[in-house]
């Protein structure tokens, strides 16, 4: 049989990736890879029009600005260490309330039952949202106003300013983060995300077109290791979105447990249980109108009770007697 091989020439190819599947952070350094290969490669070789690689950088220097404030921004730490100040205030406040009411002293312990059942409400904010504990924590403030006495018998001045004053802190940097967000207000990742892959998507189109108008060899083979190194970097982040996608276990529905078989009685074996037996029918009662077949009827002949004759008495059968 005869061989046959088309000359068809060669045109690239680019492996696409579903960029909607990545998250924020996996998304943005996709294309930052991306860019970097094709910036090492000549820009004239590549004939890209003016304006598109830097289009393309500008949407990826977005996502980063999004991808980093969505993680952590300049005060979200110390955010968390002041509130983990004033929650480790809060347990101590109530520790030594708790224990007082066990003093042996009445005046210690009568002032601690005082401010624990005014302080009940407060007992468990800490794990609340921020906004709702920093709330409380004024809530708790205006209540003890009434309460100075007991404070002052149980000691717990200072405990209570420095916790007060640790809120203020805390409202202080909340409020600040808040506003410095408003300032540096960035476009959602749901409108720049699509954008960055519209410029990649015209980026390959420019190095398709570029490869096919190429006259030289060595221009049709810098292209090539081109796309080979971006189609290598999308077949990585293909795998990386596979493993971020944690397959769920199917539910395997249980074997129902079988029946255990009924051991056999024991013949003559009491098993404490009363034996079931049904009634027998009782003897039907003669009707008085039907004669009783058992007893002759002195209206017919050789029946009854007659004294003479070969009839016998009593019903009985007729003897007759061998002749000689």
């Amino acid at each position: 049989m005869e061989q046959v091989k088309l000359d068809i020439p060669r045109v690239l190819i680019f492996t696409k990736v579903s960029s909607t599947r990545l998250n924020n952070t996996l998304h943005v350094q996709y294309h930052r890879k991306q860019y970097e290969l094709v910036m090492a490669v000549d820009k004239t070789k590549l004939k890209l029009p003016l304006g598109l690689p830097e289009a393309w950088n500008k949407g990826i220097d977005y996502e980063t600005m999004i991808d980093q404030e969505a993680t952590i921004s300049d005060d979200t730490a110390l955010l968390k260490v002041k509130d983990a100040e004033r929650d480790e205030q809060l347990t101590n406040i109530f520790g030594i309330i708790r224990a007082q009411r066990h003093s042996h002293k009445t005046n210690i312990r009568e002032a601690a039952i005082r401010l624990s059942n005014t302080l009940s409400p407060y007992e468990n904010i800490r794990s609340l949202a921020y906004e709702m504990e920093s709330g409380r924590l004024e809530g708790m403030k205006k209540d003890l106003t009434k309460r100075t006495a007991e404070v002052a018998t149980l000691g717990l001045n200072d405990e209570f300013d420095n916790l007060f004053k640790l809120n203020e802190e805390f409202e202080k940097l909340h409020v600040g983060r808040r506003v410095e967000n408003t300032d540096t207000k960035l476009p959602l990742a749901s409108a720049i995300r699509p954008q960055t892959d519209a410029a990649l998507e015209v980026v390959c189109q420019y190095i398709q077109a570029a490869y096919n108008s190429a006259t030289s060899a060595d221009d049709k083979a810098l292209l090539e290791r081109l796309a080979d190194h971006m189609n290598a970097t999308s077949n990585d982040f293909k795998t990386m979105q596979r493993n971020l996608v944690v397959p769920r276990k199917k539910d395997t529905p249980k074997e129902p447990k079988t029946p255990k078989e009924p051991k056999p009685k024991k013949p003559g074996k009491d098993d404490g249980k009363p034996d079931i037996k049904l009634p027998e029918e009782e003897p039907k009662k003669p009707d008085p109108k039907q004669p009783d077949p058992k007893k002759p009827d002195p209206k017919k002949p050789g029946e009854g009770g007659g004294t003479g004759g070969t009839g016998g008495s009593g019903g009985g059968p007729e003897i007759h007697l061998p002749e000689e």
